[in-house]
């Protein structure tokens, strides 16, 4: 993807991360500091400080491309969440990763932008396969991973813990995709 390319959908945009998203953390990320929102994302910090936001859109920054391109997913001009990708060139997958904040929830923005990068991903890189794993106690995420055509392949333990310490166990979810799809 080269810098300034854009994938739209019908409501939405999704865009690499600039430095000035930061700018508006009050407003742009302010949907990170919501502890409903990062239940189930332990990995964010809560609160979520400025601090936080800096480092976030410095990572998703300078995160390379052929191998982690990281979507600002935006609706009306407003950064509402993200979604992305950890490549395997080697095997011809994808993990897919995606966060939108929970005033958005229930109106299919989730599912809107995670197909369409995905979409954009398996053309892109050439994938076979993309997977996600999420909480099994997470019913909204295990809905949109149905949505996308994947299907749940196993559980397994996660390799990181709940924020109270205690261990998560993850569904893991997959789909065949074909190229042209």
């Amino acid at each position: 993807m080269s810098p300034g390319e854009t994938l739209k959908t019908e409501r939405l945009a999704l865009r690499p991360f600039r430095r000035d998203d930061v700018d508006d953390v009050d407003d742009a990320l302010a949907y990170r500091n919501d502890a409903e929102f990062s239940r189930f994302l332990p990995h964010i910090p809560h609160p979520f400080t400025r601090q936080d936001a800096e480092a976030f859109v410095a990572t998703n920054c300078n995160e390379p491309w052929s191998r982690s391109p990281t979507f600002a997913v935006t609706l009306d001009g407003v950064l509402i969440g993200t979604v992305n990708f950890e490549v395997d060139a080697g095997t011809a997958s994808a993990m897919i990763g995606y966060a939108i904040g929970r005033e958005w929830w229930g109106q299919g923005i989730a599912t809107e932008a995670t197909a369409a990068a995905m979409k954009w991903a398996v053309k892109r890189f050439e994938l076979r396969r993309v997977w996600a794993s999420t909480d099994v106690r997470n019913t909204r995420s295990r809905r949109v991973l149905e949505k996308l055509g994947m299907r749940p392949t196993h559980t397994r333990l996660a390799e990181h813990k709940d924020r109270d310490g205690t261990s998560i166990e993850e569904v893991v979810c997959a789909v065949d995709v074909k190229l042209g799809r």
